[in-house]
């Protein structure tokens, strides 16, 4: 009688925390990801170095770089694992010293002449948003050497 009595006791105390912890979840605070994969063109041909940034509402960005063939794959905390779901503002860099670091990773990279209108390299001024859903996104992210 005294062990029903107390598994039932526990069973009151355990519930309610047992519901909290579902609603809240056991994740380790990480926003949802979804793969991001894209080719940045400008004036229609593919940027051959650079970076791409996918900046959410809230959050930590995701970032890429641009390989010979304009193509990216965004990270935010892992190789490849993606960019947050939701609404991302974009911001692309293309300087000069962008490309060498591209062509040897270990060597030193100063920025240098910038290669691409200013406007794209602020998330503030790209004009550049991308919805990315959690089944993921293929982007094509169009650029103008007119701005």
């Amino acid at each position: 009688m005294v062990e029903k009595m107390w598994n039932m006791s526990c069973t009151k105390l355990l519930l309610p925390l047992i519901l909290l912890v579902t609603l809240c979840g056991c994740g380790d605070g990480r926003p949802q990801l979804a793969p991001v994969t894209g080719q940045v063109l400008l004036d229609g041909k593919p940027l051959t170095f650079g970076g791409v940034m996918f900046q959410p509402d809230k959050g930590q960005p995701a970032t890429g770089v641009i390989g010979a063939d304009g193509k990216f794959q965004l990270s935010t905390f892992d190789p490849g694992d993606g960019a947050a779901v939701g609404r991302n503002r974009v911001r692309v860099t293309c300087y000069e010293g962008q490309k060498a670091a591209a062509e040897n990773p270990d060597a030193e990279m100063a920025l240098g002449r910038l290669l691409i209108p200013t406007k794209y390299t602020s998330i503030d001024t790209s004009g550049i948003v991308v919805e990315v859903d959690s089944s993921g996104k293929e982007v094509t992210i169009e650029l103008s050497s007119r701005g």
